[in-house]
């Protein structure tokens, strides 16, 4: 589905980071970890998690990493329209029984899961957040967050806020797993493995947002597949339980560059 849109405004949470509120022509459906591709005429076209869906009110979150989201921070402003594709991709699953979930986010990677918390809090569902930064400059999003969630625990590397270290150390110090139905993870790789290691271990329902390198967006290109089972994280994807990925060799492990070699997941 194509979609437009008008920039309403534009916050800045980091030097890096900014959120961009968007007015759409029309009204759509979307699941928290859905995608939508935009389109930047004469530039590229790039994936964005949905930070936020309320009535034709469209949040996204755009990090300043590469050549098309250069672009964005330096020439998108209020009054800009915006070219869209979508919703895409599987989003995060939700059981009716479900009574109280954690959600574990690092850094821009907490976009898809604020958009899980509000619907989790609409559905009755309580939820406590781990958020980590690399530090208090880098931080973003907190009093969004606390406004609906239960607890929110929050770490920074240098410890300038919060827990000093990792957002994964909160797991020990912070909350007890078994409390929880169901995690739901989002951001670096290797941290969200080892967030899926730990659920895994004690039989708890986990489901991770991978990050990969996506083009078409329809799964038809094949460079978001994950060996060894094929699966596209595009299309399948970007949504995959804990059951699934520890069968996926490129879990913390491989990504895809834009000829589709694999390099190092730590390269990203």
């Amino acid at each position: 589905m194509y979609l437009y849109g008008t920039i309403s405004d534009v916050v800045e949470l980091t030097p890096s980071v900014r959120l961009y509120e968007i007015k759409l022509y029309e009204r759509i459906s979307a699941s928290p970890g859905q995608f939508l591709m935009l389109w930047v005429p004469r530039i590229g076209e790039i994936p964005l998690s949905i930070a936020n869906l309320e009535d034709r009110g469209l949040w996204l979150i755009i990090a300043k990493k590469g050549r098309v989201t250069t672009f964005i921070h330096e020439n998108f402003d209020r009054g800009t329209r915006v070219f869209l594709r979508g919703p895409l991709g599987r989003g995060f699953s939700v059981k009716k029984e479900f009574r109280k979930c954690l959600l574990v986010a690092g850094g821009y990677g907490l976009a898809p899961l604020y958009f899980l918390a509000r619907q989790l809090k609409d559905c009755g569902i309580t939820c406590d957040a781990l958020l980590g930064f690399k530090s208090v400059r880098e931080m973003f999003f907190v009093d969004e967050f606390k406004g609906v969630c239960t607890n929110v625990y929050v770490s920074t590397d240098d410890g300038s806020y919060g827990f000093k270290g990792l957002v994964t150390d909160l797991l020990d110090t912070s909350v007890t797993l078994e409390a929880y139905d169901a995690v739901y993870t989002s951001g670096k790789e290797l941290m969200m493995l080892e967030v899926v290691n730990r659920c895994s271990r004690r039989g708890i329902h986990v489901e991770a947002s991978l990050e990969r390198l996506i083009k078409c967006g329809v799964g038809i290109c094949g460079l978001c597949s994950l060996d060894p089972l094929g699966l596209r994280v595009c299309k399948d994807g970007p949504i995959f339980t804990g059951e699934v990925l520890l069968k996926l060799r490129d879990f913390g492990r491989y990504w895809r560059d834009e000829h589709g070699r694999k390099k190092s997941i730590e390269e990203r």
